[in-house]
């Protein structure tokens, strides 16, 4: 339900006078409005008062409205056990009612939340065969319109210095090129995601995909999770709940800049965002996250605060093309793994064939990845080098615009029509999968180099081979 439907229901049946009468003190309402619900309806959307009514909760309710801020949908009353408990059986809850078990929570909820005007509450109507109490159909939400008004997720610090950052860490991953190895992390074990680097068939792929700059990232934040021991677990949290790990890096993407957390800051947030009341290994999580590039850490004052780097993917000092790329005579082009930004690598992927030789990555020109790359990196800066410095490169890149526009359907690619059903059935069987495919109107396309196998076919079979030629 949208919150302006729940706001109305709230209004008009769901919270009494004395409701109205709280919520109008908490807001600093004019007491007028009391007495008319749907102009309360109006002033309680407004941000009257908001600002001073969030800055009145305690701290934990404050990280909990970020949680369900954060998760933009209702939650019922059970949601909240994280934030105020509940009522415990002896014998377990199986022994005891829902509305037993979350009649002291849902006092809580209605008095410190929904009474001080930060909170809508309203009761579902019965949607299926299966009867609920009221306490279990009771929803709640927070107006997105307040959420500019919440108090800061996190309690930081302010410092102007740079940090240290382990830069190196994606560079390690990116050298597996040249090594031919992948990098022991504590990902080498696991069978469910992979990372590592390869080129194939002239394509670079990272985990058996493209490689992407962001993917690098991924692996980064792969490692830190598998690093930390809660994160192994074999549990799977709720959809609206996070890992710990990932409740971490979202808190430090809220900091503004120049500012820093120490780890157990981290402490009551990772306790409400994952629903676990336990002690996270806060220190932990902190320090792996900077051992695998994925914060920044500074020591101050013998405590050591953290935030997220400003772009990992890119360096202050970055290199000229001239740099990183070495123009052979025969229009090859060199790259110096070492040395060239994750961006450029992302842009020589889709218009050039890769190898290793000699340990070293080599680019030659692709013109059908040129053209079909050519909107989206004609601008960049290296794409523009390696047009005006290789001969191979320019050629292609001249090619590939000649023919913009044009339809082209392969290079080195050849046509034959089978009008023979079980001839052609025996050729297709010989030649599964992306070396041949069939075409209408019994048409049959292959690679060029094909051409010698499928006539020894044909003659053996004892039919004839006509050839024609589009002049």
């Amino acid at each position: 339900m949208d919150t302006q439907s729940m706001l109305k229901q709230m209004c008009e049946s769901d919270i009494n006078d004395s409701d109205i009468k709280a919520i109008c003190k908490s807001r600093g309402f004019p007491a007028k409005e009391a007495t008319s619900r749907d102009v309360f309806e109006n002033f309680f959307i407004s941000t009257i008062g908001i600002e001073g009514a969030l800055n009145s909760l305690t701290y934990k309710e404050v990280v909990f409205l970020h949680l369900i801020s954060k998760m933009k949908k209702e939650v019922g009353i059970k949601y909240f056990e994280r934030l105020y408990g509940c009522a415990e059986s002896a014998n377990g809850y199986y022994y005891m009612t829902f509305t037993k078990q979350y009649k002291e929570t849902f006092k809580k909820v209605k008095n410190n939340l929904v009474r001080k005007g930060v909170l809508i509450g309203i009761v579902k109507e019965q949607e299926t065969y299966v009867k609920y109490t009221k306490m279990e159909r009771w929803r709640f939400s927070f107006p997105p319109e307040f959420v500019e008004f919440l108090p800061p997720l996190a309690r930081a610090s302010t410092f102007n210095e740079a940090g240290d950052f382990k830069r190196e860490v994606l560079r390690d991953k990116l050298l597996e090129i040249a090594r031919g190895e992948e990098r022991p992390s504590p990902l080498s074990n696991s069978k469910k995601r992979s990372f590592k680097l390869a080129i194939e068939d002239g394509d670079l792929s990272i985990g058996g995909e493209p490689f992407r700059a962001k993917r690098l990232l991924d692996w980064q934040q792969a490692c830190l999770h598998a690093s930390v021991k809660t994160d192994t677990k074999k549990r799977s949290y709720p959809s609206s709940d996070m890992a710990p790990v990932e409740a971490a890096l979202y808190t430090f993407s809220q900091l503004k800049e120049h500012e820093w957390l120490p780890a157990d800051s981290l402490a009551v947030i990772l306790k409400i965002f994952t629903g676990e009341d336990i002690n996270h290994p806060c220190e932990e999580i902190c320090e792996a996250g900077w051992e695998w590039g994925c914060l920044v850490k500074v020591v101050a004052g013998g405590t050591a605060y953290y935030r997220l780097p400003d772009d990992p993917l890119e360096d202050a000092t970055a290199p000229t093309p001239a740099q990183y790329l070495q123009v052979a005579p025969d229009g090859t082009v060199v790259l110096s793994v070492a040395k060239i930004p994750y961006s450029a690598l992302e842009v020589l992927t889709t218009i050039a064939t890769l190898d290793i030789r000699n340990s070293s990555l080599e680019a030659t020109a692709n013109v059908i990845k040129i053209g079909d790359a050519l909107t989206t990196v004609r601008k960049d800066g290296v794409f523009d080098w390696l047009r005006k410095n290789s001969s191979g490169f320019r050629t292609a890149i001249e090619t590939a615009e000649k023919r913009w526009g044009k339809q082209i359907i392969h290079e080195d690619l050849m046509v034959a029509r089978v009008k023979d059903l079980s001839l052609k059935v025996q050729i297709e069987k010989l030649y599964p999968g992306s070396q041949l495919v069939s075409l209408p109107e019994d048409y049959i396309a292959f690679p060029c180099d094909l051409l010698p196998a499928i006539q020894k076919i044909v003659e053996k079979s004892g039919h004839v081979i006509k050839k024609a030629r589009n002049g």
